[in-house]
């Protein structure tokens, strides 16, 4: 199979995705930047740039908060189809957390640019990534309950 056209099937199998019709896939397959990463390498950096949001395809990888003392908590762990790094996009604002590979991690990059008319574009993915956002900030609530039992 070419690549182009497999690329086309495994954004299809990612939930966000899924709905989106063929032409719109492959514009997406031809745009993103299939990324690697080892074991313990920065995806993104708290701080950094938003100039992508990205897909793990294959492997995990965990996001971290750093405070201005140095000390890192792991919020999350993000598997295969999670998607990241679209609060800053979003907001267009700086990375909030940083994330980093814990196995060997497949991504899909995928620019600003293209996640914003994306979502401009198509209502169904910005309903999606609304979901995704209510959730991480209800995971985030119940870390910072569980942190102010301590």
């Amino acid at each position: 199979m070419q690549s182009l056209e497999r690329d086309v099937e495994t954004l299809r199998n990612i939930p966000l995705f899924a709905g989106l019709p063929t032409a719109r896939l492959k514009l997406i397959a031809y745009t993103a930047e299939i990324v690697r990463f080892e074991p313990g390498e920065v995806i993104v950096r708290q701080g950094g740039p938003a100039d992508a949001v990205y897909i793990i395809v294959e492997g995990e990888a965990e996001v971290l908060l750093t405070d201005t003392a140095g000390h890192s908590v792991r919020l999350a762990m993000l598997g295969p189809h999670s998607l990241f790094g679209e609060i800053a996009v979003l907001a267009r604002s700086r990375r909030t957390a940083t994330v980093q590979a814990k196995d060997p991690v497949v991504t899909f990059k995928i620019s600003a640019h293209v996640f914003l008319d994306l979502v401009r574009q198509s209502p169904d993915i910005g309903m999606q990534v609304m979901t995704v956002l209510a959730q991480r900030l209800e995971r985030s609530n119940a870390l910072l309950l569980e942190r102010d039992r301590r």
